[in-house]
């Protein structure tokens, strides 16, 4: 059959589907444009069966508040050249407004309710056949805490902080710090004994053999562990916009911190 050129444009600019697989569908389709989309979907889906086992260890991490919820998606992708494709961001945007529209905290990927779950690996795959590369969802997040967010340019890293009270810009310079500092925990009280105990058991090896009194020995080794482990400490990090002061010399009484999340490809 002959193919009516405007509806080929349309429905390549609808799918971003290559032009050869949009013809074939408007010729299998009979020219309509509707059955020609459902059929382009379903071979990005096979497409996106076929290139399952390759490496995604590019991508994109973005996240959105709307309505008193904030959501975060982790999409992973093949290579650069797809993570900064407008299409790429625009999946990205699409995932995040379905996940919105959920209204139930989600955690992580593991604690993703089945229907939605099918539905956003769905959307993902379709996707697949249009961008020509394996495409995988890396992790999601949804809750309605209070949050300021921060979306690092680039997309590469983002970063929420959780908090309760006033916020007079103190959210944004934390939400800033653990974008650029990677901390683990929050203070250390959150530190899991066994690891302070396998850092003690270690300094105490090394300094074995120092000859130093036992008094003098525990507190050089106490020193060292709280050097080693604040430095994955967000309360205990040197101030990124002033070395002389730490995270928590910066944080007002009216503000209290609750938490904080960081995304990262």
């Amino acid at each position: 059959m002959a193919i009516d050129m405007t509806l080929l444009k349309k429905l390549r600019d609808a799918t971003f589907a290559p032009l050869g697989d949009c013809k074939q569908a408007l010729e299998e389709s009979n020219g309509d444009f509707d059955q020609a989309q459902e059929i382009l979907r379903k071979k990005g889906i096979l497409k996106a069966g076929k290139k399952g086992d390759r490496e995604t260890n590019e991508g994109i991490v973005k996240l959105m508040q709307n309505d008193g919820w904030l959501a975060g998606v982790k999409l992973l992708c093949e290579t650069d050249f797809v993570a900064k494709n407008e299409s790429f961001h625009e999946l990205a945007d699409i995932l995040l407004e379905k996940v919105l529209a959920h209204k139930q905290e989600i955690m992580n990927l593991d604690s993703v309710d089945a229907g939605l779950l099918e539905t956003l690996n769905t959307i993902v795959a379709e996707h697949v056949g249009k961008l020509a590369e394996n495409i995988k969802l890396g992790d999601v997040i949804l809750n309605n805490k209070v949050a300021y967010v921060y979306n690092h340019p680039g997309n590469r890293v983002a970063s929420i902080i959780y908090y309760e009270g006033t916020d007079n810009g103190v959210a944004k310079e934390l939400a800033l710090q653990v974008a650029a500092m990677n901390p683990t925990y929050t203070s250390f009280d959150e530190i899991p004994s066994e690891d302070r105990d396998n850092l003690l058991n270690e300094y105490r090896k090394e300094m074995a053999e120092s000859g130093k009194p036992a008094n003098i020995v525990e507190q050089i080794i106490e020193g060292k562990i709280k050097k080693t482990l604040g430095e994955n400490v967000l309360l205990e990090q040197e101030y990124i916009r002033d070395g002389s002061k730490k995270i928590k010399d910066i944080i007002p009484s009216e503000f209290a911190l609750k938490g904080f999340i960081r995304l990262s490809i």
